[in-house]
């Protein structure tokens, strides 16, 4: 189905070194950027024109000069436009551990017929498995899927992360997501993979959910909603259940560690890819 967004997007470029783009990626989302273009010397971040305000190019401009460079960027308006088929000229099928990842427009090359498909088409949504944070959850997850379990996605973006955890045998899911794009995006994920029946989606956060007794968390967020929600995992994952976090930088572990511990979640599995750490928790009691 071809994907057009009603509504204009501001795309900002941002002078900033390859070796800076991870971390800056986070801060930007927390301002409210929902998608992002990486070049050799800049980064391109973009959001709905109704949410660009100046006290946000402010702070954009201010993240820049935190990190020593120069606070010129270049905004412009991109007017509605037909996202699928921007995405169709740079998405290619990738294999991530017992997956193949691809867009609904290629179809499985023959050297990856015995992996299982994951077919996502993504719109603004984050999560389309050409990330570390979304690889490392992945890769971890066969480990951890038992047949029937329950699963809960926070943050579930496009959905990958739920689609995976249902092909590997988990029974259900709920998947929650704050973000609008997510609400459509992942729901038509969802029912072109075929799990759309075992899955319920939840438009807010953590609030919509009051369900307990999760065989499966599963959450690829920055690490300050990351430590907001890490009470609620705990209360709602089970003795034996596992919760799965990415989206955190290498630099950022010991503080993840600690704010788990306190909340009586302990690491029974660590990854890296880069500048990028995930980390499967159990609870202590």
């Amino acid at each position: 189905m071809s994907v057009s967004i009603s509504e204009p997007t501001i795309e900002v470029v941002l002078p900033v070194p390859e070796a800076l783009h991870d971390p800056l990626v986070i801060q930007l989302d927390a301002l409210g950027f929902e998608a992002f273009w990486e070049e050799p010397d800049h980064l391109k971040a973009y959001m709905p024109a109704s949410q660009w305000r100046a006290a946000v190019r402010e702070a954009v401009r201010d993240l820049l000069r935190r990190q020593g460079l120069p606070d010129e960027i270049e905004v412009r308006t991109i007017e509605p436009e037909n996202w699928n088929a921007r995405w169709e000229s740079q998405l290619q099928p990738i294999a991530v551990g017992p997956f193949l990842i691809k867009p609904s427009w290629h179809a499985v090359p023959e050297a990856y017929a015995t992996h299982i498909v994951l077919e996502i088409d993504p719109k603004m949504s984050f999560g389309t498995g050409y990330h570390e944070s979304t690889r490392l959850l992945l890769q971890m997850l066969p480990d951890c899927v038992e047949p029937g379990a329950r699963v809960l996605d926070a943050g579930t973006g496009t959905g990958i992360l739920t689609i995976a955890a249902l092909k590997l045998g988990a029974g259900s899911a709920i998947a929650f997501d704050i973000d609008p794009w997510a609400a459509e995006n992942a729901q038509e994920n969802f029912a072109r993979n075929g799990v759309a029946d075992r899955v319920e989606f939840r438009q807010g956060s953590i609030e919509v959910v009051p369900e307990r007794d999760f065989d499966l968390i599963l959450a690829n967020i920055h690490r300050r909603v990351l430590c907001e929600l890490l009470p609620a995992f705990r209360e709602k994952v089970r003795p034996t259940g596992y919760v799965l976090l990415s989206g955190l930088l290498r630099e950022e572990r010991e503080l993840m560690l600690e704010t788990a511990a306190a909340h009586d979640l302990e690491p029974v599995h660590e990854a890296m890819e880069n500048a990028w750490w995930a980390v499967m928790l159990k609870r202590t009691v």
